[in-house]
C-alpha cells in the first residue's frame, strides 16, 4: 500500500493535467483513527483515484468486484495502489465483509461505493446493504462523498469535483438491536450523498 501511495503522488501532476479535479470539504475528514467508512457515488473507474487525492494522509482500502482480479497484473495493481480486495457481488460474499470489518476495526479507512456498480448517467441508484452491515458490526461513522462533473461522465480535460460531507455517527442509523434495519441505514447513506450533490449543483 505504501508503494501505491508513492506511485500515486509521482503520477499526480500528469493525472491532474489529463483529469483536472477539485476537492471540497477536506476539513470534514477526521484526523483521528476512529472507525470510518467512506461512501461515495460511482460514475467512473477513476473514482477511487479522485478520492485518494483528497486523503493525503490516509490510505483508503476499497472493495472491488471480483472480475477485476482475474488478471494477475490488474490484481497486483489494484491491491498495491488501492488496497483493494475482491467481492463477489450478489452472492452473499461474507468473506469480503469480514475483511472490511477487520480493516475498519484496525483503524483503516474503508472505501465503499454503496450502489455496487457505476452509474451510466450519473443518477444515484439504490444502495446495497454492505456499508450499513459493516457500520452495524463495527460502530463506524460514515463519511459521505459525492463525485460530480458537468456531464456526469469523467472525461479528459473536464474538471471533476469531489465533495466531502460531514461524518455521520452510528447513532444516526439506529442499527442497535438484534434486527438492525439495514435498508433504512442504506437509504440514509444515499440521501446524504444526494444532499451533497444537490448542495453543489
Amino acid at each position: 500500500m505504501k508503494f501505491g501511495r508513492i506511485l500515486l503522488w509521482i503520477v499526480r501532476p500528469l493525472f491532474y493535467l489529463l483529469f483536472p479535479y477539485k476537492i471540497k470539504g477536506i476539513e470534514n475528514i477526521p484526523n483521528d483513527r476512529q472507525p470510518l467508512i467512506l461512501c461515495s457515488n460511482h460514475i467512473s473507474y477513476l473514482d477511487p483515484v479522485f478520492l485518494l487525492m483528497g486523503f493525503k494522509r490516509r490510505s483508503i482500502y476499497f472493495m472491488a468486484k471480483a472480475e477485476l482480479f482475474k488478471n494477475p497484473v490488474a490484481a497486483w495493481f489494484l491491491s498495491k495502489l488501492f488496497g483493494a480486495f475482491p467481492v463477489n457481488r450478489g452472492k452473499g460474499d461474507t468473506g469480503s465483509i469480514d475483511t472490511a470489518e477487520r480493516l475498519v476495526r484496525e483503524g483503516k479507512l474503508m472505501g465503499i461505493f454503496p450502489e455496487g456498480t457505476r452509474s451510466k448517467d450519473g443518477t444515484l441508484g439504490r444502495a446495497k446493504s454492505g456499508a450499513a452491515l459493516i457500520v452495524s458490526r463495527t460502530g463506524a461513522s460514515v463519511l459521505p462523498a459525492a463525485i460530480k462533473t458537468k456531464s456526469q461522465r469523467v472525461r479528459p480535460f473536464q474538471k471533476t469535483c469531489v465533495f466531502i460531507g460531514k461524518p455521520m455517527t452510528p447513532a444516526q442509523f439506529h442499527l442497535d438491536g438484534e434486527n438492525p434495519d439495514l435498508r433504512h441505514a442504506s437509504r440514509l447513506i444515499m440521501e446524504s450523498i444526494a444532499a451533497l450533490m444537490e448542495e453543489n449543483s
